[in-house]
């Protein structure tokens, strides 16, 4: 029970840290710093190996167990102390939309195309072998969610 409450501590930590970074760079744009007088970007933080396993293993309780290995073979190990900590960021953001549906997908490309990065939407369908919605495999929602979500955050 104290790992699984550890576990939780830990993925609310990383939601929150995200969150504070997405809040702040909002803020960002309400002071006008999008239009080229941004400041530079701290350097996040690198994530820990205690970090990630604590999501997956929050994954892992709300059913998404294969879905998990799928993506450690998909980052070239069969456990997590076998990836290279440089894909942390990238498996950690791949295992939050893991559950992802087409209504979170709508929701994501909406929030896109009002903050103006729907030109970049065509290039990401095409990266995951789809030309719309309609024809992208929901094996790939969480990947594709990712690569929504990061568009215009550098």
């Amino acid at each position: 029970m104290r790992e699984e409450t550890r576990a939780c501590i830990a993925e609310a930590m990383t939601i929150l840290n995200t969150a504070s970074r997405s809040l702040e760079a909002l803020l960002g744009r309400l002071d006008g710093k999008e239009f080229g007088k941004a400041e530079p970007k701290p350097e996040a933080k690198p994530l820990t190996l205690v970090e990630v396993r604590a999501v997956l293993a929050g994954k892992s309780r709300d059913g998404h167990t294969e879905n998990i290995r799928a993506l450690l073979e998909k980052y070239g190990a069969s456990k997590l102390s076998e990836i290279d900590p440089s894909r942390y960021q990238d498996l950690m953001d791949e295992a939050l939309c893991l559950g992802a549906t087409r209504g979170d997908i709508e929701q994501a490309l909406s929030e896109k195309e009002k903050e103006g990065d729907g030109d970049s939407f065509r290039a990401i369908f095409e990266h995951h072998g789809s030309t719309c919605l309609e024809d992208l495999r929901v094996e790939y929602y969480p990947s594709f969610l990712r690569d929504i979500r990061r568009l215009g955050n550098g």
